[in-house]
């Protein structure tokens, strides 16, 4: 670990010529690889993955997740706010660098650097439990920011965040239980909402790399979604490289895409489909006002981008709950078909939505659940065992259910 650290330390010194003092900072960078080793009988802390090799996550260094609904609006997370204990700023208060630099964002990028993640919630961040995706081991790391961040210990970035997601508008045309009781549209907030648009173009944009809309309703459900993609000035976000769509995909007709313009098209790379079931009546129920019908027809042209154009990465989303589990080979299948390239699966989370009691009897990841025992046999259902299949924060159970050696019962 230490050979590959001090390679990769070497390879961030630019020639001689370019870098008089070359020799001082080799030193340090060198003296800093080799304090990233932990002593070999450190003890993981408690709440920490039990593997023995530090952990990087690169979340807090690139990331900036704008979140907010109703009155209340610009909060800012390094991640979904489920997997975290606190947000950095509210940008709608502060202008971006004062947010993506304050004391809270300085707290959680050194929590990451002293390996501790004394601020994440190990049991529900996926990336922690299957440690990929923003976490690496920390000797695998080989994006030459992360490792000048990594060996000079930065917590005060000199550039901005290259992951926008925004999640600050919860207008959609469903209302799904998992996420609210009735349609939302936030016409009434539409300054706030606006004004976080502009402030992220003119403040946050010119090192941004990805733009991620939604997480927190749906792109062409928001009227203000929908007319930034139309309106949406590249020259003001020179890095940008791809924006991904988070969506139902129930309004992602031809019309609503050809209404966008090419230069704006051509960086939509990425689109998840939240659908939650395989099957009409369970469509039904999880998705409350969608039509599965119509949902068939949208992922045919959805999937139809995937294979021409310019999507590159498509994913078909479901949050496992006690209705929905023994869809999930179904839903594989229905990914493939419309040319999916992952099918993920979600623990439910309690949004508030449910009763204690409403949410105890969905929620079937639970062990007390009546139903555990049968829902560890689809975790284990070998037709399940493919590589377009990301079972996200339930992957401990997949793993628990496969080490007591569980045979799926067909």
């Amino acid at each position: 670990m230490l050979d590959n650290l001090i390679r990769k330390a070497a390879s961030l010194i630019a020639p001689a010529d370019l870098v008089p003092q070359r020799g001082r900072m080799l030193d340090n960078l060198f003296r800093k690889a080799a304090s990233l080793i932990a002593p070999a009988g450190l003890v993981p802390q408690r709440g920490r993955p039990t593997n023995s090799e530090r952990l990087f996550c690169s979340q807090p260094f690139k990331r900036f997740e704008v979140l907010g609904g109703g009155g209340e609006r610009g909060d800012v997370f390094f991640c979904c706010q489920s997997w975290i204990t606190r947000s950095i700023g509210n940008m709608a208060e502060k202008p971006v660098e004062e947010v993506w630099n304050s004391k809270d964002a300085q707290a959680i990028r050194r929590s990451i650097l002293d390996n501790s993640f004394r601020y994440c919630k190990t049991q529900a961040c996926p990336y922690l439990q299957r440690i990929d995706g923003p976490v690496q081991r920390i000797e695998n790391v080989s994006d030459p920011e992360l490792l000048e961040v990594i060996l000079e210990e930065k917590v005060v970035l000199p550039y901005g965040p290259s992951d926008i997601i925004c999640c600050f508008d919860q207008s959609c045309n469903l209302s799904c239980p998992t996420c609210r009781n009735q349609i939302i549209m936030e016409n009434d907030h539409a300054v706030a909402i606006v004004n976080i648009q502009e402030r992220l173009e003119t403040q946050a944009f010119a090192d941004a790399r990805l733009l991620y809309i939604t997480g927190s309703g749906d792109p062409f459900g928001s009227p203000f979604f929908r007319q930034w993609l139309q309106t949406m000035d590249r020259a003001r976000m020179p890095k940008l490289e791809r924006i991904h769509l988070h969506t139902n995909g129930l309004l992602w007709t031809k019309r609503i895409w050809e209404s966008i313009p090419a230069s704006t098209q051509e960086l939509v790379r990425g689109a998840t489909i939240s659908i939650d079931a395989a099957r009409p009546e369970t469509y039904k129920v999880n998705r409350r006002g969608g039509d599965f019908k119509i949902l068939l027809n949208r992922l045919e042209m959805i999937g139809g981008l995937r294979v021409n154009g310019p999507l590159d990465h498509l994913e078909f989303h479901m949050t496992v709950q006690s209705n929905n589990y023994r869809e999930m080979p179904d839903f594989l299948a229905l990914g493939r078909r419309f040319h999916a390239d992952r099918v993920s699966f979600h623990r439910l989370l309690d949004w508030g939505t449910f009763t204690t009691e409403e949410f105890a009897a969905r929620a079937v990841h639970f062990p007390a659940h009546p139903e555990h025992e049968d829902f560890l046999d689809i975790l284990t259902d070998p037709r399940l065992d493919a590589p377009e299949v990301y079972l996200s924060n339930l992957s401990d159970l997949a793993r628990e259910a496969a080490a007591r050696g569980r045979n799926h019962v067909a």
